[in-house]
């Protein structure tokens, strides 16, 4: 569910000056409302955004900028109307959300954006702080009859259907699976859907600082997915995803998706991490990122909210998804035994085949 996208505005020949101003807005179809400030730098036409939501209370920030400038701005000082620009924002519990806008001063604006579900959001800046609060509680008004932002999240999830569910791989043809510690976190329970029908599933070990688990259902496997440390991964080494995102909505098959490693390493540097452009989304996590040749070099994570189960704070960069390094499932994997093989590369659309009945749903209740 996305938010507000905050905004900037430059006044193209003002000397070096930073201004602060309120942003507000509200999605178009939801209850969602968004207030907070926008730290901009006239100079640069470059800016930092800071938001909260209410009700849902989620956190976003990001970075805006100037992207066009009107001819009349480059004659006048001062004067920034019809400025255009983009802003990207990161949000806690639905991930990236983008906007554009339009200047009507060199600090005020309006604009609208989309987040990923394409759930459209609108939103004014530059107002003062006794403006902003007229306008949230108008606001507010026009949007409580509306229905809540969807959001998931894995455990209120269950409480209010009584499961959530994400993804999980075989690294054993005994039957064990890697899947994200966030998955079942306070599960009673952990099934694993295979052929139609849910399989009892014992937890075998957790590591809830690296977001991993280790879980084991008693039925045979064929294919095993083989699993290697990540220290040959290069950047920009091509990746896919497997794995089951928004069931409610995309329905039960297994989804495919591909994309590089941009960085050998996550927020504030974290070498436990690894930067991925490969498309996830909830429902994705715990699912394997299986390189050309076939082998695991991490396990993904599909929302913001799982990699704030990885961290206590942090601001995450733009446009990225991140992967927990398979490095560190080995501490907890060292008594299993794999019968997966690694391979010489591939096509991804050989190893899909070939790994499609090796990662499988998980349903934690």
């Amino acid at each position: 569910m996305k938010k507000l996208l905050g905004i900037a505005v430059l006044g193209f020949l003002l000397t070096n000056c930073t201004v602060k101003y309120n942003v507000v807005g509200k999605y178009e179809e939801f209850n969602e409302v968004f207030i907070g400030t926008v730290n901009s730098d006239l100079m640069t036409g470059t800016a930092v955004i800071e938001v909260e939501t209410v009700p849902s209370k989620m956190k976003c920030n990001g970075n805006s900028r100037i992207t066009f400038i009107p001819a009349s701005n480059y004659f006048i000082p001062g004067y920034c109307t019809g400025q255009k620009g983009v802003a990207t924002l990161m949000c806690s519990l639905t991930g990236r959300v983008e906007g554009t806008f339009t200047a009507t001063s060199c600090t005020k604006g309006y604009g609208t954006g989309y987040d990923k579900k394409g759930r459209m959001f609108a939103f004014t800046f530059g107002l003062k702080e006794e403006e902003a609060k007229v306008e949230i509680a108008k606001l507010m008004e026009q949007s409580k009859s509306k229905p809540k932002l969807p959001i998931y999240e894995p455990e209120k999830v269950r409480k209010k259907k009584g499961y959530s569910t994400g993804t999980g791989f075989f690294i054993s043809n005994d039957g064990h699976m890697i899947t994200n510690y966030h998955v079942i976190r306070n599960a009673k329970s952990v099934k694993v859907s295979i052929e139609g029908k849910e399989i009892d599933a014992e937890v075998i070990s957790q590591d809830k600082a690296n977001d991993i688990a280790i879980i084991k259902v008693d039925t045979p496997v064929k294919n095993s997915i083989p699993i290697i440390k990540s220290n040959k991964t290069d950047v920009g080494e091509e990746v896919f995803t497997l794995g089951y995102p928004l069931v409610d909505v995309q329905g039960k098959e297994l989804k495919a998706t591909f994309g590089r490693v941009n960085s050998m390493s996550g927020l504030q540097d974290d070498i436990r991490l690894m930067q991925v452009d490969v498309p996830i989304q909830p429902g994705n996590s715990g699912g394997p990122l299986i390189n050309s040749k076939g082998e695991v070099i991490g396990i993904v994570t599909a929302t913001l909210d799982s990699i704030v189960t990885l961290y206590k704070k942090g601001v995450l960069p733009q446009n990225v998804n991140f992967a927990v390094k398979s490095d560190y499932a080995f501490p907890i994997i060292s008594n299993i035994t794999s019968e997966g093989k690694s391979g010489s590369k591939k096509d991804f659309s050989e190893w899909v085949k070939k790994y499609r009945d090796s990662v499988k749903m998980v349903i934690a209740r």
